[in-house]
């Protein structure tokens, strides 16, 4: 009877851990970025949901990439050079990691267990982490300009401006970034 309750214990506790922590198999290194992956299926739906049109779409067509995993990098590395160029910021030594979860549910678990609250994002950037969690299913081009734009803001003031000009700034990053 004993050992039955030390094994229920055991797996009961491997659960709540792995829930608690973000484990991803995957990752993928470049200049501005690190993008983190739990499994491919999440990254190709990232990949897909992340059109580039115009002038950003002509940027990543003549990098001529060959994998999955390399065309995500390269889009995600266009919009972090072209959100520099939109607010006119270019942050010494800029490197965020970009989080790619499956869906908004796990975002907002992720949110929940990292701030103690609940939050209805799709996705959202970390200021303390450097990170953008960001889901999947719900990624487009506005979205992640919007959080990447967060990053941007944050990596070039030595003193945070307030939160409604963040918001602000960020806001204008997504509304830009195609111009």
């Amino acid at each position: 009877m004993t050992k039955r309750f030390v094994i229920i214990g055991v797996l009961t506790l491997s659960i709540v851990l792995g829930q608690a922590l973000c484990v991803f198999a995957f990752e993928q290194t470049g200049r501005f970025a690190t993008l983190r992956y739990a499994s491919m299926e999440a990254l190709r739906e990232f990949n897909d949901e992340l059109y580039l049109g115009g002038s950003l779409g002509r940027m990543l067509r003549k990098k001529k990439l060959m994998t999955v995993e390399a065309e995500a990098l390269a889009k995600v590395e266009i919009l972090v050079e072209k959100a520099q160029l939109v607010l006119d910021m270019f942050p010494d030594n800029m490197h965020i990691t970009v989080v790619i979860l499956a869906d908004a549910e796990d975002v907002r678990r992720v949110y929940k267990q990292r701030y103690g609250r609940s939050a209805r994002h799709i996705a959202y950037y970390s200021l303390k982490e450097d990170t953008i969690y960001i889901s999947a299913d719900d990624t487009s081009l506005e979205v992640i300009s919007h959080e990447i734009g967060h990053a941007v803001v944050d990596h070039y003031f030595k003193v945070r401006p307030p939160y409604n000009i963040h918001e602000l700034m960020a806001q204008f990053t997504s509304k830009h970034i195609q111009d």
